[in-house]
């Protein structure tokens, strides 16, 4: 990378690491240690607490390390927390329903399934998104959507048909839930224990079964997890096959969570540093990747006058944008204005859209760090 490209990559590297002294969270994104608290005196979450896992059932308390899944290593046992991706995969089989049982979906977000917590909780979807936290990342995400509860308000107003999905069609909403939960809820849960291995590493937990490599494992778990079609891992497929870039990112997050598990085992902040900022940057490429051919795709479909296929379309667009936005704005707020403005599904889909959203991305490539040759071509069918 030219000096150039790393100077103006430094906003998005800045966001991507934050302070690690500003928070930090446990070991599944439940229970989450604030600012100022200690290990010992974070508060707990029925529907979301819980930390590590047994091999077969999901349950906590195994101290032997999960067997190698996804091409990943685990050090620690983290078999229970990749087994949320199945309650994704079953909400995802739930919205392809005709029609669409969107209580069934809500409550299996809600109430979760298949991963069992230590204290016999179910760790679920929800209490992820709707955990109150302080720390690097999610703070500036809060931030820029102006909403402690960014995640949960979004999926919940698709399952209602309120807020921003209000009086949108079945189609419409199945997308905000679907693309809501697998992408916006399990890539902050992926950033969020890379951040809170972060903070271990800075106080000396390396400890494998409970410290920051287990972080580092969990991190795996969802965005990969025992069933990859309800995770990250089958988006970044699905847009590498659009975009002719194959399986560049998965490859990328794979070796670098590999390397960051290893910098968590040796205590070495700066390469689990260097590591968490590839892993964003490549997650960046991916869901810069779905807003341009969302945006392209519901320009064509309007164009073609099925205004009805359009707005599915740019909904998909938008969730998978939200996921990364705040990322792109960092490096160009005037780039995620545009695109969030062309994917706002309350104003619809209009003419054009296509072309904007790519001019205003394209022009964002420097300061996200990354390439055309990294973004690819979208190629439709």
């Amino acid at each position: 990378m030219g000096r150039s490209r790393i100077a103006a990559a430094a906003a998005v590297a800045a966001l991507a690491l934050g302070g690690v002294a500003a928070g930090c969270g446990d070991d599944d994104g439940a229970d989450v240690r604030n600012v100022g608290e200690t290990a010992g005196s974070a508060s707990g979450s029925a529907s979301g607490s819980g930390s590590g896992s047994g091999s077969a059932s999901g349950v906590s308390g195994s101290t032997t390390a999960t067997e190698p899944f996804g091409g990943y290593a685990p050090a620690s046992d983290v078999a229970g927390h990749a087994k949320v991706t199945r309650d994704v995969a079953a909400i995802n089989a739930i919205l392809d329903e005709d029609p669409v049982d969107f209580a069934a979906a809500a409550a299996l977000y809600r109430d979760g399934r298949n991963s069992i917590a230590g204290d016999g909780t179910t760790r679920t979807l929800a209490g992820f998104a709707t955990e109150a936290r302080e720390e690097p990342v999610w703070d500036d995400y809060v931030a820029f959507y102006d909403d402690p509860a960014w995640l949960d308000t979004f999926v919940t107003d698709a399952l209602e048909g309120t807020g921003t999905f209000a009086g949108a069609s079945d189609d419409v909403r199945a997308q905000g839930v679907q693309k809501g939960i697998q992408n916006g809820v399990m890539v902050a849960w992926t950033l969020h224990e890379l951040t809170a291995a972060r903070a271990d590493v800075a106080a000396g937990e390396i400890a494998p079964a409970d410290g920051a490599p287990h972080k580092v494992d969990e991190a795996w778990a969802f965005y990969h997890g025992e069933d990859p079609t309800g995770a990250p891992f089958a988006t970044a497929d699905k847009r590498g096959a659009d975009f002719g870039t194959g399986s560049a990112v998965n490859t990328a997050v794979l070796d670098r969570i590999e390397a960051a598990r290893d910098a968590a085992v040796a205590g070495d902040a700066a390469a689990l540093d260097a590591a968490v900022a590839e892993v964003t940057r490549q997650i960046t490429i991916t869901y810069v990747q779905a807003a341009l051919k969302y945006a392209a795709t519901a320009d064509a479909e309007l164009a073609e006058g099925d205004e009805a296929e359009a707005r599915v379309q740019q909904a998909e667009g938008l969730a998978f944008f939200r996921v990364v936005a705040p990322l792109v704005a960092a490096a160009d707020p005037g780039a995620a204005r545009t695109t969030l403005d062309a994917l706002d599904v309350t104003a619809g889909p209009t003419a054009g859209m296509g072309d904007r959203v790519a001019t205003a991305l394209e022009g964002a490539y420097e300061g996200l760090g990354i390439t055309p040759a990294e973004i690819g071509t979208f190629t439709d069918g």
